[in-house]
Parts: C-alpha cells; structure tokens; sequence
C-alpha cells in the first residue's frame, strides 16, 4: 500500500475538527485579499496550513497506541527543542532580580529574525511551553507512581520536563502563570471532588465579591495589586488599551478581519495606542481577539469551536481512561486550560512559527479520542493495511 493510499485510509471518515479547520482554510484567500500588504501576510497564512498539514499527519500516523507513543515522544522532543532554544534566543524582560541574575548570564545567540530582532519575546516562549509543561509533569508524575518494572521512570522525560519548566519560569510570564494555576487546579478538581466543590463556591464567592465592588474597583484592583509586576512595572493599563482598539478593528472588518497579522502594521495607522511609538504589538494579546482580527467574526467562530470540540473530547476521555490514557488525557486537558487562560492576557498567534506544535497537540487530543472510543476498530485497521501492504 502506498503512503499516500495509507494516509487517505486512517483520515477516512474525518475527525471532530475539520469544519472548523475547513472554514479557516477557505478563509485565508479573504484574509490575504483583505490584508494591507498580502506579502507581509503571507507567512502567517503559509504557516496556519503548515500547522494543519502537522494536524492530519500525526493522525495519519497515529492510529494505535504505539504510534500514538511514538508521536508523543516527538511532540515532546520538540518542546524541549523549543526550551532550549528559549535559553539562547529570548530577549528577557527584567522583572524579578533574582531572575535577572540567571537571565543575565544566559547566552543570547539568536538574534535577527523576522519579527524577533532581538529575540524571542519570552511571553510568547511560555505560551508555547504551557503546550508542554502540564502534559509532561502528568506523565512523569504517572511513571513515578506506577508498579515498577524494573526501569523506572525514563531519564529523557525527566529532563525535558526540567528544561522546559525552567525556561518557563525565567520567562517569568503572568499569564503562564495563571495558566498553570488554572491547570493545578483542575487537578484538584479531578482527583478530590470534595475539594473541588470548595474551590468552585470560592470562585463564585469571588465573582459575586467583584461584581458588587463593580467594574472602576476591578480596574483599580488590576491595576495596582494583582498583577502588579515585581519590578513595579504596570501593564494592565496597556493590555486595555490594546483590547479596545482590537475591538474598534474587529468593528470595522468584521467580515474579513484586517488580514492575518497585519494588525501587528494597521494598527498604528488606524488605531494610535497612546504608549510609546516604538513599541511593537506584535498582536492583540488576547487568541480569540486575534482571530477575529486575522480572519473576521466567522474565523472567530471557527478558532472558538476547536476549542470547544478539542475541549469536548478530552473531558469525554477522562471518566472511563485508565493508566497510561488517563495520564494522557488529564496531561493534554491540563495544557488546553492553562493555554486557555494564558490566551485571555496573550497570544501565539495563528500562523506563529511554533503554531504546528498546538496543531500536533490538537491531533494528539483526537488520536487519544479515537483510540478511546473503539480502540480495537483502531488496532484491527492497522494491522489489515500490515497484511495489504
């Protein structure tokens, strides 16, 4: 059988996401049509089809557990690349002192890409990671606890794991942060009911607090306690001013958005920010606000229904996985929430280069469901296209 006929054979009967995946396709000829410059937009668009293409690959490939192993160990390969390559090519922010020590002394040997001129924006490097952490500390706390076999728990998944929390942690990113709360959380949830009803009337109990002090007193709040950086620096001022005048673009292209990643050019033009000339908005920090400025109200909804569906399928998993799948589907769970959460203050922007890793861990998301909805239906499959082939 030929590669191409085994690729056709596994995607037969489509996945949970390809309308969405089908509206942001066609959508790009409008988006470059309605982009100031198509040529700038250009790699953004090539890079959304780059990530899609890595989609239906993985699922291609992975149509068993052993594959979906192997296409584990290679989307966590490559987030220990990006780790790595955080270390040596992040223009660090100075936030924390104590940080700055360690970030000082890191060498600084990339520089002068597109977009990152003088790095990577360590923001931007955490998002990525949160594709990554949670998953990796799930499987690794899983190998930890399971009956031994007489190897322990692998050596590659420890130090990835230590790679690329540590290069999170020196990002030193709000957002990330919260994310990873948000994942903890969940956690907590999943493994004591108890305890996850009380952090739920918490929340409420919160909620219900902010909502009576009122929108001038949150504000105020954000501004001059919660988020306060250590360094003293404010953002939260800023992050508003850039969602309103999303907004005011989203108001104004609302059928084709302005283009993909030309917000980051037109909004200066269109939209003056009132800080500093020089600075760069390389996008709207906020995944959903991008989406709608990339590709209009009908890219938002598809953006918004991966996510919807993506999330649909791994809280599907977790009531009946066991073992390693349920290590699997609570890791990728964990990594969508804190992604989630992340993405509200920020955004790795569709058509970002590291955009093909939340492809594959949107693939990896429908492998795990598929396998759990009929893994034998899988299994049998693979090994009839062994014996055609």
């Amino acid at each position: 059988m030929s590669v191409l006929s085994r690729f056709r054979s596994q995607l037969r009967g489509g996945t949970p996401l390809d309308l969405p995946i089908a509206i942001l396709v066609l959508l790009i000829p409008i988006s470059l049509w309605a982009s100031f410059d198509a040529l700038y937009s250009l790699p953004k668009a090539l890079g959304v089809l780059l990530g899609v293409s890595v989609y239906y690959a993985t699922i291609a490939y992975a149509h068993n557990q052993p594959r979906l192993r192997q296409a584990l160990a290679v989307y966590l390969g490559l987030g220990a690349a990006v780790a790595a390559l955080g270390l040596v090519g992040t223009d660090w922010l100075y936030k924390n002192p104590t940080l700055a020590v360690v970030t000082d002394h890191l060498p600084r040997l990339i520089r002068g890409l597109p977009g990152a001129a003088e790095g990577f924006h360590p923001n931007e490097v955490a998002g990525v990671l949160l594709w990554m952490v949670p998953l990796q500390w799930t499987l690794l706390a899983w190998e930890w606890k399971r009956p031994r076999t007489g190897r322990g728990c692998p050596a590659w998944l420890a130090l990835s794991t230590f790679l690329t929390t540590a290069t999170m942690l020196l990002t030193q990113s709000r957002g990330a942060f919260l994310g990873i709360a948000a994942w903890l959380a969940l956690v907590v949830v999943v493994l004591d009911r108890r305890a996850g009803i009380a952090m739920g009337l918490l929340t409420l109990a919160a909620l219900a607090y902010a909502a009576v002090r009122g929108p001038v007193w949150i504000d105020r709040t954000l501004r001059w306690g919660i988020i306060l950086d250590l360094s003293g620096k404010l953002n939260w001022e800023s992050r508003t001013t850039i969602w309103a005048q999303a907004l005011r673009g989203i108001q104004d292209f609302p059928f084709t958005g302005m283009g993909i990643g030309a917000f980051r050019r037109t909004v200066w033009m269109l939209y003056p920010l009132g800080v500093i000339p020089t600075y760069d908005v390389a996008h709207a920090h906020n995944a959903f606000l991008q989406a709608a400025l990339d590709f209009g109200l009908l890219g938002l909804f598809a953006y918004a229904a991966l996510w919807w569906r993506a999330a649909g399928m791994t809280l599907s998993i977790l009531p009946r996985a066991q073992g390693w799948n349920r290590a699997l589907a609570l890791g990728l769970a964990g990594c969508m929430v804190a992604y989630f959460v992340y993405s509200l203050l920020d955004a790795v922007a569709l058509g970002a280069k590291p955009g093909p890793l939340w492809w594959m861990m949107l693939a990896l998301i429908v492998c795990a469901w598929r396998l759990k909805q009929d893994p034998g239906q899988l299994v049998n499959r693979a090994s009839e296209q062994g014996h055609e082939a």
